[in-house]
């Protein structure tokens, strides 16, 4: 597979080897989908075979000291329980053991204080790489423990080039879906492979559209909502997109560089809500999404959503 961007990050980890001096523990941040762990496994890889010339991921790597936890929604106390008498297990068939734990940030505060001594008393076989979207919900003394490294947003034109190389579509559609993945290569290649997914993005800028312009009539988008449950991470990113080009879309000399939805202009430009509503309504959002990770009521949830956009009619 290859890389895309985050040159410096890869040389950065390449050093490391070369030099012999690696971390006990990384925390590789960043946006989703902008390859942290596929750099993680590359390394890992490298860290366990130290005979590989360059870091090479493949996506069906396994090794005997190899372990890795992920989870789409939380990663359970009892998964990090069993790392830390693993921990204690010397390798099997390398010099080293390494452990990733994709979405420290999912890791309940419990089961992250029962990590301290395994990051603060660590085995000097075992390495550990953590992978987070976010640090808001990482205790700081992990943090402290680890070797951050920051992986940046892909650049559009790296991306779009990737797309065209990796993915044989045209320029035209490589540039559109490297505009609307803001930054993802997870979600560029998921545009360029899953015509639903494309769509799902254009039912959302219509439904947003909708409550923007006609306003919220009771239950008749809420079906929307409901059928994308599993979606709705990606619909507010699309919802916060559109927003963000309903503000850059009234300033010509930057339109044309900076504008995400570049295929939607006939709905930008019938947009006359202010910068200070857009802002309002992707305030909304935050809270929106921040209630349903406290586990409000989902639909309530919504409905309050939708109303703050649209109103009662």
């Amino acid at each position: 597979m290859d890389f895309v961007g985050n040159r410096e990050v890869l040389k950065e980890l390449e050093n490391n080897l070369l030099s012999g001096e690696i971390n006990h523990t990384y925390l590789f941040t960043g946006s989703e989908g902008v390859g942290k762990f596929t750099a993680a496994k590359a390394f890992a890889s490298r860290i366990l075979e130290p005979e590989r010339k360059d870091i090479i991921y493949r996506e069906d790597y396994e090794h005997e000291d190899l372990k890795i936890v992920r989870s789409e929604d939380s990663i359970k106390k009892s998964q990090i329980e069993e790392l830390i008498i693993d921990s204690k297990l010397t390798p099997f068939n390398s010099k080293y053991k390494v452990f990733i734990i994709d979405g420290i940030e999912k890791v309940t505060i419990s089961a992250q204080n029962s990590m301290l001594k395994m990051l603060e008393e660590p085995e000097n076989f075992l390495k550990i790489i953590l992978i987070s979207s976010s640090t808001e919900n990482i205790l700081p003394t992990i943090i402290s423990r680890s070797r951050v490294v920051k992986f940046r947003d892909i650049d559009r034109d790296e991306l779009k080039n990737f797309l065209m190389r990796r993915e044989s579509i045209s320029e035209k559609n490589a540039d559109l879906f490297s505009r609307i993945s803001a930054g993802s290569v997870k979600r560029a290649l998921r545009f360029a492979r899953d015509p639903h997914y494309l769509m799902l993005r254009d039912k959302s800028i219509e439904v947003l559209d909708r409550l923007i312009n006609v306003g919220n009539y009771p239950f008749r988008d809420m079906d929307f909502f409901k059928n994308n449950i599993d979606n709705l991470k990606e619909i507010f990113v699309f919802f916060d997109s559109f927003l963000r080009d309903v503000v850059i879309y009234r300033d010509e000399n930057i339109r044309e560089k900076y504008l995400i939805n570049i295929d939607k202009k006939a709905f930008l430009e019938k947009q006359s809500i202010s910068a200070k509503r857009a802002v309002e309504i992707s305030n909304d959002l935050l809270l929106t999404k921040k209630l349903i990770k406290e586990n409000t009521n989902f639909n309530l949830a919504i409905e309050e959503l939708l109303i703050n956009i649209g109103g009662i009619r």
